[in-house]
């Protein structure tokens, strides 16, 4: 499976134009870079990493097929989005537009389409990204052009659909999206994990990793909230109206969930 990534320039810190607005590509390097399998995607252990993603065969390089990064500091409005694109992008299966100006945005579909893509991912890690009026027209534009599309809110909560069958292809073969965990236990301690689906930033295999060693009697939402927010998560603690919270605090929640599902599942040996 072949995915395009169109996101945001580097921002360098400093006084935004009159009029314009300033786009951030922290999270945009954070997936790259866990896709990748950076070395640096995940420091939290410092000189005691194990290098625990080792066994999963992370690096999925070969299946980008591009980055597109569009200026960091853009106009409010645009007349002329089609610009800032390429006139054609190579073939690919999946986009994925991460805090992409919504006048470019709404052009995207076309340029998925011409390429061949069968969705268009728009992940959502601040409220400010994508506004309800961009959702829904992006939404409407892909279902003339027959083209999957999903907005999850963060990535992490990225699921499953019977009306998306590529995207769910997508979390299949990256095996990202709303996390995934097994858990093993031996004589009430959690002796082993496996993640078999990750937040896209990489924080689950972090998590999973330090839950090792932990009695199945102590707060482990408390262990899960001290490695996730290591990580760290980068979500925006800014209060999202349509989630009555903030969208950080979401990706909290789901890891909790998934913690305590896998520990439902428990396998033991002891």
């Amino acid at each position: 499976m072949k995915i395009f990534i169109v996101c945001p320039d580097k921002w360098i810190p400093k006084e935004v134009a009159p009029f314009c607005s300033a786009f951030d590509n922290t999270y945009a390097k954070k997936l790259i870079n866990h896709l990748t399998n950076a070395s640096f995607v995940c420091t939290g252990c410092g000189d005691e990493c194990v290098n625990c993603r080792r066994e999963y065969n992370i690096n999925f390089s070969g299946n980008i097929v591009g980055v597109h990064k569009l200026p960091a500091e853009l106009l409010y409005y645009i007349d002329e989005p089609e610009k800032y694109l390429p006139k054609e992008f190579p073939p690919h299966d999946i986009m994925i537009a991460v805090n992409v100006h919504e006048d470019i945005l709404l052009v995207l579909p076309k340029a998925v389409k011409a390429a061949g893509a069968k969705g268009l991912i728009v992940p959502a890690e601040h409220p400010d990204w994508l506004s309800r009026w961009a959702r829904n027209k992006t939404k409407q534009i892909c279902a003339n052009l027959d083209i999957e599309c999903a907005f999850p809110k963060p990535f992490c909560s990225l699921e499953k659909s019977e009306g998306h069958p590529n995207i769910n292809k997508f979390i299949d073969y990256f095996h990202v999206g709303r996390p995934k965990l097994e858990i093993e236990a031996e004589d009430g301690i959690i002796v082993k994990t496996k993640v078999l689906t990750s937040a896209p930033c990489g924080a689950t295999y972090f998590v999973a990793h330090k839950l090792i060693g932990r009695r199945l009697d102590e707060n482990i939402d408390a262990v899960v909230a001290k490695y996730w927010h290591s990580y760290p998560c980068i979500a925006s603690m800014k209060m999202d109206p349509e989630l009555g919270d903030t969208i950080l605090h979401k990706g909290g929640y789901i890891h909790y969930d998934i913690v305590h599902e896998a520990l439902k599942n428990l396998k033991t040996t002891g």
